[in-house]
């Protein structure tokens, strides 16, 4: 039993012997959306029984279910919401990489004509800059 206290104080005391596993994902919305559902079909099968509820001082059971179904919509919206953001920073993320290998293909191919220039010899305009490098300055 001591052993059982002890480790809760380090759980109370925000030092867990073991880390938290990683969140489970799913069909989110689907799963907010069934839960509302059968919250709204609860209350709606409990309604014509509520004077049956009430006389036993069970009307709670109603409301509950009510509840559950009205907070079911605000979960809906937020995961919507969520779903919603996690979609646009994975398109934000893919379109940065992308232009990231853009970028990094841009730039090699500049340094492969910049090695093939100064191995030939040849002045052409610089592809990146727009204009001619500067004439090299004469030896006299």
């Amino acid at each position: 039993m001591a052993a059982f206290f002890s480790g809760l104080s380090d759980v109370v005391k925000g030092n867990p012997q073991h880390e938290a596993p990683e969140p489970l994902e799913g069909p989110v919305v689907a799963t907010i959306v069934g839960g509302t559902i059968l919250w709204f079909a609860l209350f709606l099968v409990q309604l014509p029984f509520y004077g049956w509820f009430d006389d036993r001082g069970h009307t709670w059971w109603l409301w509950t279910c009510l509840a559950g179904g009205g907070l079911g919509f605000i979960g809906i919206w937020y995961v919507r919401r969520r779903d919603a953001a996690i979609t646009r920073e994975q398109a934000e993320r893919a379109a940065q990489a992308a232009r990231t290998v853009e970028t990094t293909d841009t730039v090699a191919a500049a340094e492969t004509v910049d090695t093939a220039e100064a191995a030939s010899g040849t002045s052409e305009t610089d592809p990146l800059r727009g204009h001619s490098p500067a004439p090299a300055p004469s030896a006299d």
